[in-house]
Parts: C-alpha cells; structure tokens; sequence
C-alpha cells in the first residue's frame, strides 16, 4: 500500500487512499441508513394524509440496520366490543303517584304514553338525528306499547299483564357496543302518526292522540312537545322524552364488553310537573335510569 507523506510547516500528514475509500464508503452508507431513517415515517405520514382516516390499516417496520418499509391495507375492520342490556320499566304505585304530582294533587289519574322506542347514545350531545343511538327494545319498532306511567301495574310488550306490583321486562335483552352511554330518550307515538306506522290494538286516549293526560273529571288532554328546528309546528315535534345522567354523575349506564346488564327505567312523579297549552298539556318528566348486573327483585307488596 503506497503511503503519501506531505509537509506543512513542521506537520507531516499521512495520506492512505485505501483507508479513505473505506471511510468515504462508511460515512455514504450511514447517510442513506439516516435518510431511510427518516423517509419511511414521512412515507406513513404521505399514506395517512393521502387516504384520510376511513376503514383502513397501516403497518411500517425498520431496524437499526435502516431497512424499512410502509404498507396499506384497506378495507380493514376491527370486532366492536359489545354487551346485552335488558330493559324493564318500574311500575308506579297509583294513589301516591297520583298524590305526589305538585300542581293539583288528585286531578290527574292518568298519564297514558305509546312507546315505539327506548335509545341509548354514548354523547350528551348527539341531537335527534344523530348517528350512533342504540336502539334497546327493536321490538317496539313493529310492536309499540301504549301504557300508563301512573298505573300501578307495568304492561309487558307481549300485552300481558304482571302481578300487582311487580315489574315488567320490555322486550328481549338487545346487543349493543360496549360504552358509557350519557343520555337516552324514550320515543312516542307522534299525533301525526303515518298510514303505515305500527300502533297498538286499543288506544286509552281516544281521538285525542297517543300520548295523553287524563283528568278526575274525566276530561282527556293530549301531551304537547316542544318543536324542533326540523320540525316546522309543535304538531310536527318529536314526540319523545329525555333521560339524562343524574347530578353529580357524568353518564346514565356504563356497559362493559360481555356484560348483561338489567336496566330499570322509573317514572318520578315528585320531580315531573305539568302545565297547560291551551287545549293540551306539557308534561316535563322526571325518570330515572338504575343499571343493576342481576334481575332487580320484584317489589314487595
């Protein structure tokens, strides 16, 4: 190997081309396993921003020796956790229920509701039209139940009635994603019901509607609500009524993966009050939602 020697000014320099080219190769290698380095995350960055964040999956690997690579795979799906809920409604004792109403104790004897609905969403936000309610009972879809939050019995979906005092499942335990679900809303029976919609064989209310009040007197109000944006007359507004966390809590049931949970919804008259609108009556409701991981027991009579 030929050695090259020069002299600067009392410094000699020794020059191996050998051990230079070896150098040169060294310190290129490095540049390109850096530049690898670097590449493949904006690489993954380029495949995210270029097909967004919809149904896919992206995978990318390197080593110390800057090997690499990205990949794509789209559609890609994941299992959703999910639980069963089993909802019931608590029947109320009549005479007290009827006491407790604050505006005229007594003067109302019923409050006869349909029910076509009973949902469930994970956002305190979502609106009426959001995406993403969980329907609990899908059998009221087809099989509304029209029944009388005052009563002192609960009506079966299946039209049966429970013994004094007992309380009555709603439907078949249904299948949801596993969540914490911040508010839930029980739909009606709208006053402008469709030709083909689903309706119970009898109807407690008469000419009136679905959804009424009836009084000692005899006299029978239909239940008023509160127009919507979407809903042009306050004949139009969804019928339905809200369930949402109580204080002090920031949801109103928690469902773990696997999970059965029994879900009772109670009717408050203490905490509800009514007023009238002209021929109709708007009724503020208070419920209350009480999530159990075993079958409550019936009420003692």
């Amino acid at each position: 190997m030929a050695l090259n020697m020069l002299n600067s000014r009392g410094g000699i320099f020794l020059l191996v081309p050998g051990v230079c080219s070896r150098m040169r190769r060294k310190r290129a290698v490095d540049a390109a396993s850096i530049a690898r380095k670097r590449l493949l995350p904006a690489v993954i960055l380029v495949c995210l921003a270029g097909s967004g964040c919809g149904n896919s999956c992206y995978s990318g690997y390197w080593n110390a020796n800057g090997n690499g690579a990205a990949g794509i795979s789209s559609p890609c799906s994941f299992t959703t956790a999910t639980g069963t809920v089993a909802v019931q409604v608590s029947a109320a004792s009549g005479p007290s229920a009827v006491a407790s109403l604050p505006q005229s104790p007594g003067a109302v004897q019923h409050i006869f509701v349909t029910l076509r609905g009973i949902e469930a969403h994970a956002s305190s936000t979502a609106d009426e039209d959001a995406a993403g309610w969980q329907e609990l009972v899908p059998e009221l879809a087809q099989h509304p139940v029209q029944l009388d939050l005052l009563a002192l019995l609960s009506l079966e979906l299946s039209g049966d009635v429970p013994a004094p005092g007992s309380r009555a499942i709603v439907g078949v335990p249904a299948t949801i994603p596993a969540d914490e679900y911040r508010q839930m809303r029980l739909r009606l029976m709208p006053l402008r019901s469709a030709a083909d919609d689903r309706a119970p064989e009898s109807n407690a209310c008469g000419n009136v509607g679905w959804n009424c009040m009836v009084f000692a007197d005899r006299s029978v109000r239909p239940l008023q609500f509160t127009a919507s944006s979407g809903a042009p007359t306050e004949l139009d507004a969804p019928a339905e009524f809200h369930i949402t966390p109580e204080v002090g809590a920031d949801r109103v049931f928690r469902l773990l993966p696997d999970e059965v949970l029994h879900l009772s919804i109670e009717f408050d008259p203490a905490s509800s009050i009514f007023f009238p609108s002209g021929t109709a009556v708007r009724l503020v409701p208070v419920f209350k939602a009480v999530s159990r991981t075993s079958p409550p027991a019936p009420n003692a009579e």
